[in-house]
C-alpha cells in the first residue's frame, strides 16, 4: 500500500537510521528521497545539474562501499578514491546544525541560503576542498566556514 501511495506524491523524503547513526543530520537519504519538482524548469538549470551530479557521486560511493568493506580503500583506483573523498565531503557539507536542536547538540543553529548551498556543493564537486579534512565541512553554514574551521578546529567537532 505504501508503494502505491508513494507513486502519487510529488515528493518523498526518506529518513535513514544509518545516516543518523553516523551523525549525518538531517538524516535524509538523498538517494531514496525524490521530488517531481526537482526539474530544470522549476529549480533552474544550475540547481538541477548540481543535484544530478551530487546524486551520481553519492550513488557511485554507495556502489563502492561493499568493495571498500571487503578489500579496503587502498585497493580502489585513484579515480574511485577521488569519488569516495568527494562523496564523503558532500555528505558532511550537507549536514546542518538546527536551531531546534541547539540545546541538545551544543551547536548554534545555522541557516544556509540556497545560493550558498549550491556554491558549496559545486566547489566540492570541483575538488576545491580536496585538501581539507572532512571534519572541516561537517555542521557548518556556508562553505566559507570550512576554511575557518580547518585553521581553527573548535570543541564542536
Amino acid at each position: 500500500a505504501a508503494v502505491h501511495t508513494f507513486g502519487h506524491l510529488s515528493a518523498s523524503i526518506v529518513l535513514s537510521r544509518k545516516r543518523a547513526s553516523e551523525g549525518l543530520y538531517p538524516a535524509i537519504d538523498p538517494l531514496q528521497s525524490n521530488s517531481k519538482m526537482a526539474a530544470p524548469g522549476v529549480v533552474g538549470e544550475r540547481h538541477y545539474g548540481l543535484a544530478q551530479e551530487i546524486r551520481r557521486t553519492l550513488a557511485q560511493y554507495s556502489d563502492l562501499k561493499d568493495i571498500i568493506a571487503m578489500l579496503g580503500l587502498e585497493q580502489l583506483s585513484s579515480e574511485d578514491r577521488n569519488v569516495v573523498a568527494r562523496a564523503r565531503r558532500l555528505e558532511r557539507f550537507l549536514t546542518q546544525p538546527f536551531f531546534t536542536t541547539e540545546q541538545f547538540t551544543g551547536l548554534r543553529g545555522k541557516l544556509v541560503s540556497l545560493k550558498d548551498a549550491l556554491d558549496g556543493c559545486e566547489r566540492i564537486l570541483n575538488d576545491e576542498f580536496k585538501d581539507f579534512p572532512e571534519s572541516a565541512l561537517y555542521m557548518i553554514g556556508p562553505i566559507s566556514e570550512a576554511k575557518k574551521k580547518k585553521e581553527k578546529p573548535t570543541a564542536e567537532e
